[in-house]
This record gives structure tokens, C-alpha cells and sequence, in this order.
């Protein structure tokens, strides 16, 4: 049996370049499982649809498999139905939210046959050994659903849900050597947000958990509603030494939605991290609230060996969007954190989604005086409800999602103003967010090219 896997690209404009982590994961298994396959990067090749359908007519495969974000749906369909053209028995197979935020959808109504729900690292791997057998019982398959092109099953036919791996351990992490790393390597500073460090960045991702124990309502991943579950402190390590010594990684970019829940987690990992042989500099993601004032030492500990910028979201200093968000932070733990994070020598990260029904001329305005109070430039956006969230389900009710297709088909970035749930006019709301951003960045003297996309330099100047 042929495989051939896909990385597709969504935004062939972008500077940065990153090695796909859940397709890694699954291209793992699939080796460690004995299959042979191909591999297309459309986003390091920096590669058109049109120079993809020109190299899928030079071999034909029986199985082509490729993830995406929601938001690319209408990249999936195309590609997919690319494929179907050129070779019309082949077994097309998708994951990634696109394949669980909406599985029913992508099946109806593009080419796509399987649909991968949730983790994949062994649904895959399942899928495959059916598909190589010539059984037509993937029904047995957990954890998928299923197209009606080439089976018995109705439409969108979901199979038992899988459970979730408890031990992230016994799947180790990627085969890093599946990619050409040398193309990668020339991303390696500008994948790098601590934009100060001048020598030369050698950076891998590295997922230390899955999940999020949060539930808020604008946010949609592949773990929702799963356990959150993290690797050993040990298996994170021993890792993090694997990329330093096989790969030459000088720069570990932590790819997980929480990786510190509580400073008890950052504490262990400091205190294993500095029994290593070599320095490695390092970014990773908390959760507002976590470090306060009592925790200076521990962020400096951090800093000292390679901490280099912590993330933590407020997303609105609204207290009424907040709420709507499902949140669950204060805005006044935000600033003493931000504050103190950079007293120890770390660059602070966060966001903001713009565009809730609660928000205003007014709300803005308080969410930009919050962030010139913390001393902190923040990736900006507008609210993109996305399947399988509440504000989704929201927004369909309210009449704002009509025709869910239309919406699914031409959805992308989220620094672009796709829908509008505010009261403003559509100018309004673009207006204010870009002019607010552009007056904060001047008032805390950061450089960017585009306020919504490119920061040069994340710490502001001293006051």
C-alpha cells in the first residue's frame, strides 16, 4: 500500500516556518508501525496548490493522508478534491480540528473518505492496517468517521470513541528526522519571540501535555473536553537533551496549550532542567494568575536557565467579556504578573481576541490601557467562533452564522475581521483595534511592521 502524507500551508505570506507537531506525531506512529510512506511539505517548499496538483499527477497513492485547523476547510476541499481528480479509488484521510470540529460537514461535502477524531496517534495507525487488509470493516476502526463513497455506512458514520492515551510517555515524541531540517533551520530565529537574541536559534517544539483544563468559550482544539495530561518531568528532559544532542537544538519552544498549570510544575521542571550538561534557552505558556509578586526567585531561576518569554492570555480587560469568554482570571493578577515576570528578566507574551458581542469603543479602550499599564505589546485579533465553542453555537443562533458553509468556506486568520458580533460597524471595529495598537505600540516603544502580525521587539523600552 502507497501513503502519502501532507503539511500544508495556510499562510504562504507568513516569515515563520514551523515543524507541524501533530503531523509529526502521527507520521511517528505510522513508521513505528511498519508502513512506508511519502511526504510533501507545501509549507517549508513554500508550494502553490498549483505546484501540488503537478506533483500528486507524477505518482499515484492509495492512501493520502494531510491535517488542518478548521479554518482551512476550504484548503482541504480544494486539495481534496485535487486528489480525487487525479486518481478517483484513492482513500483520502483528514485530522486535525477540521476533522473534529465539523466531520459531518467535511465528509457531505468534500472528497474527503476518513475523518480522524481527536488523537490520532493510534486511530491512524488503525485505519491503516484495515485500509492495507482490503477489509471493508473499518467500522472497527475507533475513534473515526466515515465517508459513504466506498462502504456500507451512512453518511459521517462515527465508530466508538477512542480513549484518550492516559500516559503520554508510552508514545514518546517525534521522529524529527522525517523532515528536511535543514530548511527549517533558517526559520529558527524568527520562530524565536524574544526578538533580542542575536546568536544563532536552532529551535524545536516540544509538546510537555495535551489539553486544556479550561473550558473557554472561543477556543476550540483536538483535546477539548479530554483530561488534560502532561509528560514526566523525566521524559520532558530526557527529551529536550535528545534535540540538543541529535538535532544541535539551542532553543526549545514549548508547543502546548498549558505548559506550566501551577508554579509547583515549573518548580519541578527548573530543578531537573539545571542538572543538565548544557544551557538551552526556552519559551513556554501559563495561565494568568499562576505567578505573583512571592514567586520573583522562581522566575528568576526560570531566566537563569533559559526562560526566555512566558505567555499567559487576557484576551479583554472587560470583566463582562471575560465572563462571556469563560475566562475565569482578573485582570489585576494579570498586570502584577506581567510586571513581575519582566522584573526577573523574562519577556512576557499575551494575547487579545477583539470582537465579542459585549465589546465596545469603551472596552477596547480599557483592554489597551491594561496592556500600556503592564508594560506589554500583545498579539491582537478579532474573535473567529469556530464549530464545536459556544460562542459558535452562539453566533448561529443569533442569526450572525446563517449560511454555515458560506462562513466555513472563506474563515482564515484571525487578524482578519471575518464576522462582526458588535453593535460597531465592521470599519469601526477594525479602526479602533488598529489605531489602539498602533498607539500602544508607539507609548511603549515597540517596532513592528504590521500591528496585527510582525512584532520586532517584544520588551519595551525602560521608562
Amino acid at each position: 500500500m502507497r501513503i502519502l502524507f501532507l503539511n500544508l500551508q495556510l499562510r504562504p505570506d507568513s516569515k515563520r516556518r514551523q515543524l507541524p507537531v501533530g503531523l509529526a506525531y502521527v507520521m511517528t506512529a505510522v513508521k513505528k508501525a511498519g508502513f512506508n510512506f511519502d511526504f510533501i511539505d507545501m509549507d517549508v517548499d513554500n508550494l502553490s496548490i498549483e505546484d501540488l496538483k503537478g506533483k500528486l499527477e507524477y505518482n499515484l497513492y492509495d492512501v493520502y493522508a494531510f491535517g488542518c485547523i478548521v479554518t482551512g476547510y476550504s484548503v482541504v476541499r480544494e486539495i481534496a478534491s485535487i486528489i480525487r481528480g487525479i486518481n478517483p479509488w484513492a482513500k483520502i484521510v483528514v485530522g486535525n480540528s477540521v476533522a473534529s470540529s465539523i466531520p459531518n460537514i467535511l465528509l457531505k461535502n468534500t472528497e474527503v473518505d476518513y475523518a480522524i477524531l481527536g488523537e490520532g496517534d493510534k486511530t491512524i495507525v488503525d485505519l491503516l492496517h484495515h485500509l492495507d487488509r482490503r477489509i471493508d470493516r473499518v467500522c472497527e476502526v475507533k475513534g473515526a468517521a466515515i465517508g459513504n463513497r466506498h462502504t456500507y455506512l451512512p453518511l459521517g458514520y462515527r465508530t466508538i470513541p477512542r480513549n484518550i492515551i492516559d500516559d503520554l510517555d508510552t508514545i514518546g515524541f517525534p521522529d524529527w528526522g522525517l523532515f528536511d531540517l535543514e530548511k527549517y533551520k533558517k526559520y529558527g530565529k524568527v520562530n524565536v519571540n524574544e526578538f533580542s537574541i542575536d546568536d544563532e536559534i536552532i529551535s524545536f517544539p516540544l509538546n510537555s501535555a495535551r489539553g486544556c483544563p479550561f473550558n473557554c468559550s472561543f477556543c476550540y482544539h483536538v483535546f477539548k473536553g479530554e483530561k488534560y495530561r502532561r509528560y514526566s518531568i523525566e521524559a520532558v528532559i530526557g527529551e529536550i537533551g535528545r534535540l540538543h544532542d541529535e538535532y544541535g537544538a539551542n532553543y526549545i519552544n514549548f508547543w502546548d496549550e498549558l505548559t506550566f498549570p501551577n508554579t509547583l510544575s515549573a518548580k519541578n521542571f527548573i530543578l531537573e532542567l539545571q542538572k543538565l550538561p548544557f544551557k538551552i534557552g526556552w519559551a513556554a505558556n501559563t495561565r494568568v494568575g499562576v505567578f505573583t509578586e512571592r514567586d520573583i526567585g522562581l522566575l528568576r531561576a526560570m531566566h537563569t536557565f533559559g526562560c526566555t518569554t512566558l505567555g499567559a492570555s487576557l484576551e479583554s480587560a472587560s470583566p463582562e467579556i471575560l465572563k462571556a469568554m469563560n475566562k475565569n482570571i482578573k485582570v489585576v493578577d494579570f498586570i502584577e504578573q506581567v510586571k513581575t515576570v519582566y522584573y526577573s528578566g523574562i519577556t512576557p507574551t499575551t494575547s487579545l481576541i477583539f470582537g465579542y458581542p459585549q465589546e465596545t469603543k469603551e472596552t477596547i479602550k480599557l483592554t489597551f490601557d491594561v496592556c500600556e499599564r503592564a508594560g506589554v505589546f500583545p498579539s491582537s485579533g478579532f474573535l473567529l467562533p469556530m464549530p464545536g465553542t459556544d460562542i459558535y453555537n452562539w453566533a448561529k443562533r443569533s442569526g450572525h452564522i446563517g449560511d454555515e458553509m458560506e462562513y466555513l468556506e472563506r474563515i482564515g486568520d484571525r487578524q482578519d475581521l471575518h464576522i462582526n458580533l458588535t453593535t460597531m460597524e465592521d470599519e469601526e471595529l477594525y479602526e479602533r483595534v488598529k489605531v489602539g495598537l498602533e498607539r500602544l505600540a508607539g507609548k511603549l516603544g515597540v517596532i513592528v511592521d504590521d500591528v496585527f502580525k510582525t512584532v520586532k521587539r517584544l520588551r519595551p523600552k525602560e521608562k
